[in-house]
């Protein structure tokens, strides 16, 4: 019989790909936003989420509270996620994504935002991290994410299934994202039914 290792987290939930240093690597690596959630006490990604129109005009499922921290500069923004990649790798998170690719500016988004910042992936709710370089935490709402070329929101965000009008709820589903390679993918097990919890 052969010994297959599988990574555990709490509460059921076993995934590939998302390991401790000293186990190994099974899988591809995820993104910043899932690698913060399982950190910060989430054994659960979200059934589903509610639907609303990016920058690019594309609708998309984003699960409930979704935010993302905003800095007066693209310096304090670089360097603050850069922080945070490196704390998760600390952890033995493989991550994919760098902080070039996961800040922008709200010039981006037109009037969405109230002044000239810098804006942070979008993350789960209660992924946080604490960093006196954070400005605040901005709500993602239609129009304040998924600019034409974006990369920021795609560990979290993902594209609407056919016919979905904006202000429903839709599914979302195995691997997050427009790369589908965070980590998620079919080896999500338990957790509970369907509703809006967003885990944790």
């Amino acid at each position: 019989m052969t010994y297959e290792p599988k990574l555990r987290r709490s509460r059921g939930v076993t995934l590939s790909g998302i390991a401790r240093p000293s186990t190994p690597k099974t899988v591809g690596a995820m993104g910043v936003a899932a690698a913060m959630m399982f950190l910060a006490g989430c054994s659960t990604v979200p059934d589903d989420g509610v639907v609303v129109e990016g920058a690019d005009g594309e609708n998309y499922v984003l699960p409930d509270g979704a935010e993302r921290p905003t800095y007066t500069s693209k310096e304090d923004c670089l360097a603050d996620v850069n922080e945070q990649i490196q704390l998760l790798e600390q952890q033995g998170e493989q991550l994919e994504g760098d902080a070039e690719s996961l800040c922008e500016s709200s010039s981006s988004y037109g009037t969405h935002y109230s002044s000239a910042l810098w804006l942070g992936p979008v993350l789960f709710a209660s992924s946080r991290w604490n960093s006196t370089r954070v400005s605040s935490w901005a709500p993602v709402t239609s129009g304040g994410f998924a600019a034409p070329g974006s990369s920021a929101h795609s560990d979290v965000a993902q594209k609407a299934p056919a016919g979905a009008t904006v202000g429903s709820r839709a599914p979302l589903k195995s691997g997050f994202g427009a790369t589908g390679k965070s980590g998620f993918g079919s080896t999500v097990k338990g957790g509970g039914g369907s509703g809006s919890s967003t885990g944790g």
